[in-house]
């Protein structure tokens, strides 16, 4: 019997999830109370709307001039990714390792057909 997505992926309340609208500190706090160097970002109903990872973070210091304090309560989704990368529960294991290798990411949300968002695989859960 092969491993999918859903047998690895952590659950909602173990990784950041916050609605789409969140500022970049509610962003930063999110992902350090819950040790991941991303945060998961979704419309009322649960739609995963995108992604902001401690890349993006990197890139956003390096490139924006603008003040800290007018960065940190602006929309977080304004840096991240609107058209990540994601996965189903019913995949394989091993397509999400070839996924996550060859785009080289760390996380691939997990959402059902909808696009809501009901998980995340971490890519030290997917070489176990």
């Amino acid at each position: 019997m092969s491993t999918k997505a859903k047998d690895k992926m952590k659950q909602l309340s173990e990784i950041p999830v916050l609605e789409e609208s969140a500022s970049l500190k509610k962003a930063l706090d999110v992902m350090s109370q819950k040790h991941l160097g991303i945060a998961c970002f979704v419309d009322k109903v649960g739609a995963l709307k995108g992604l902001l990872t401690d890349g993006d973070l990197r890139r956003l210091l390096l490139t924006k001039q603008s003040p800290l304090p007018a960065l940190l309560v602006s929309d977080a989704l304004t840096f991240g990714n609107i058209n990540p990368s994601v996965a189903f529960a019913e995949d394989e294991i091993t397509k999400l390792r070839d996924v996550m290798n060859s785009k080289q990411i760390w996380d691939l949300p997990i959402v059902d057909k909808n696009h809501k968002l009901i998980g995340l695989v971490h890519r030290h859960d997917v070489n176990q």
